[in-house]
């Protein structure tokens, strides 16, 4: 499919006046079919030799080894009393391998646990795909998979939640249940949560602090269109995470792709809307819309993109609004005592993946 965005109009205020300019517009996503270029998947069938790719950085299909082998191949590993990660069989279609990884949340014990990857070298532009399936009964969620960035990253995860950040970064890709837009869907639909120095408030419409504690959660930008996170079902899920070029400026970007579509792009130019209270809203009409500025992802060049975090978060107040849901809903399956999810076929490169080529 070919893939293009809206021409939008952008405004800048000097002074009290509003003049128009020329909107930079983002090149086009790349797409798995269409006129656009596939992707380096698209030369390595099954994946098979992908790591061998020059832009290719990490990859790990779980074909081989031990829990402890992959604490020493990603650096830390988080699995409460043993009883969160495993090995399992079931693997995507499209894959010619015959192991994933399984992370098993289960309510009262533990919260989920991760993978988590530290890179020596820091990029400022990554690309990362992964192979994911939740559960048929999969409530809902907390926090998925970040990429993360930080001038001297510690070897294992650190936190910071209600605090905006003031030398690092984090965009985690997750599903996010809307009473809204998808009240019977659990998962929700894709979202991006992200902290940088930049970032808004919740407390107030116009993204400010107003005194109470904890004042800054992960913002907020989600697709356009409709995107239903499915239960039951093997996914690719590739999202880009490009760092502004200069202290100054604001050009850092976003993008996702789901089974190859690109689903999502924030860039300097594109889309049209406006934030509120820490939400990215599209909009062409309200008075407040403007075409999205671009990112400051960082005031420090030193701050690169250095952390992958493969994360199955799902916390007691996540299973207790899966509880919630399943009495309001007692026709959708709904597992409130344990929450599975599997992971396959995970790259980080620096150009665009794809998914698996048969």
């Amino acid at each position: 499919m070919q893939y293009t965005w809206p021409i939008l109009p952008a405004l800048v205020l000097v002074g009290l006046t509003l003049f128009p300019v020329s909107p930079q517009i983002p090149p086009q996503l790349p797409a798995q079919s269409g006129t656009v270029q596939k992707g380096i998947a698209w030369d390595y069938p099954g994946d098979k030799g992908i790591a061998s790719h020059p832009a290719v950085v990490f990859a790990d299909d779980f074909e081989s080894g031990t829990l402890g082998d992959l604490e020493a191949k990603w650096g830390h590993l988080s699995n409460r009393e043993g009883k969160v990660l495993s090995f399992s069989k079931d693997v995507p279609e499209e894959s010619p391998g015959t192991t994933s990884l399984q992370m098993t949340a289960t309510d009262g014990e533990n919260a989920g646990g991760e993978l988590y990857k530290v890179f020596d070298a820091g990029w400022d532009k990554i690309y990362l795909r992964f192979y994911t399936k939740f559960a048929e009964d999969h409530g809902l969620y907390h926090h998925f998979v970040a990429l993360r960035g930080f001038a001297d990253p510690l070897p294992y995860p650190t936190g910071g939640a209600g605090l905006r950040p003031e030398n690092h970064f984090s965009v985690t890709i997750e599903p996010t249940f809307s009473r809204e837009s998808h009240p019977q869907h659990p998962l929700g639909i894709w979202k991006f949560y992200s902290y940088w120095p930049e970032m808004d408030s919740w407390q107030t419409p116009e993204g400010k602090p107003d005194g109470r504690p904890n004042p800054y959660y992960g913002n907020n930008f989600q697709p356009q269109e409709d995107a239903v996170v499915p239960r039951g079902a093997w996914m690719s899920v590739e999202i880009m995470l490009k760092l502004n070029s200069d202290p100054q400026k604001k050009d850092g970007e976003i993008a996702l792709w789901i089974d190859g579509k690109p689903l999502a792009h924030f860039a300097p130019g594109h889309p049209s809307g406006y934030m509120r209270s820490g939400r990215f809203i599209y909009s062409d009409d309200h008075p407040e819309a403007a075409a999205f500025e671009g990112f400051r992802w960082r005031k420090d060049m030193d701050v690169k993109i250095n952390v992958l975090r493969l994360q199955h978060y799902v916390s007691d107040r996540a299973f207790g609004r899966s509880a919630e849901f399943a009495k309001a809903h007692p026709e959708i399956p709904v597992n409130t005592k344990q929450a599975m999810v599997w992971f396959d076929h995970v790259v980080m490169a620096t150009e665009y993946i794809g998914p698996i080529r048969n």
